[in-house]
């Protein structure tokens, strides 16, 4: 079973990630909003590999959940795009 802490913190992450992401560039200039992605991936990627992989699943299942295909593509895309599974965890 997961934390109900890590379970709640991971899809508000996501989804204001995602929100982010999906906002029209005239709403919030790519180049504002690109530096609060890099940082947050940056502090992600200070997690131990276990945890980066467990945050991953964590989110992909809020994607699961996520009723709205086009969010739940971003979604999928999420973990990807934080760095929280590169090849070099293997």
């Amino acid at each position: 079973m997961t934390d109900p802490l890590l379970i709640t913190l991971a899809d508000a992450l996501a989804n204001l990630m995602v929100s982010i992401d999906m906002t029209d560039d005239d709403d919030v200039a790519p180049d504002v909003c690109v530096p609060w992605f890099e940082d947050v991936a940056h502090k992600l990627s200070r997690l131990s590999a276990d945890d980066r992989h467990r945050l991953a699943q964590v989110i992909r299942e809020v994607a699961d959940r996520e009723p709205d295909a086009q969010r739940q593509t971003a979604l999928l895309e999420t973990p990807d795009h934080l760095g929280l599974e590169d090849q070099d965890d293997e």
